[in-house]
């Protein structure tokens, strides 16, 4: 992703915020903008969110997109944070079941395989650094703590290793996309259900 040669620092979140509350033209052109990358996100994977193609798409002079981002990175870690923050939190007695739903929607069916791709061809990038922090870690991070809490809670076994289970269901996911070329609704309560077979505690034998 290219940075603009000359461009000032970007903004802070709190100071677009600021400037929105001032003017509301500000606040239109900001959700203009931020629209515009994550849906060449979804169409085309991280690589097409560029200034100069949200300018494009969005009609938004890429002074304009200047003047908030100094660089595509910017530009793109500012949409992934929109998409996080706006989807609904898990409850505090959320299941392991619900984070997973959560992750598989946000990281698969939100924004598509072009972030997978990213993170598996180009991981030391940038763009793969603020893809790991914004989106991938934190939803994983609470699908494991649900199931640490499950562990805690005698409903998993003591030998079972969190880490790995989570990297499964994740392979998992990719697996399944690679060979039917989507998730099917079901999913989710399939691979949950055989996970819970392989994890869960036995009752002792009489």
């Amino acid at each position: 992703m290219n940075a603009h040669p000359a461009g000032p620092r970007s903004a802070s979140a709190p100071e677009r915020a600021d400037a929105a509350s001032v003017d509301p033209r500000t606040a239109r052109t900001d959700r203009k903008i931020v629209a515009g990358a994550l849906r060449l996100l979804r169409e085309g994977g991280p690589r097409r969110v560029t200034i100069e193609a949200v300018s494009a798409r969005t009609g938004v002079a890429k002074t304009s997109i200047y003047r908030r981002y100094a660089n595509s990175t910017q530009l793109l870690e500012a949409a992934l944070e929109h998409a996080v923050t706006a989807t609904a939190p898990l409850a505090p007695d959320a299941t392991w079941e619900q984070a997973l739903t959560a992750a598989v929607d946000l990281l698969l069916r939100d924004m598509g395989l072009g972030v997978a791709i990213t993170l598996l061809q180009e991981p030391h990038s940038a763009t793969a650094q603020v893809l790991r922090a914004t989106v991938v870690r934190p939803r994983l991070d609470a699908l494991r703590e649900l199931l640490q809490r499950d562990k805690d809670r005698g409903l998993i076994r003591d030998t079972v290793d969190l880490d790995m289970v989570v990297d499964f269901i994740l392979g998992a996911a990719y697996a399944h996309v690679a060979r039917y070329g989507s998730l099917d609704e079901n999913w989710t309560a399939r691979v949950h259900r055989a996970v819970t077979d392989l994890i869960t505690t036995r009752p002792a034998a009489d």
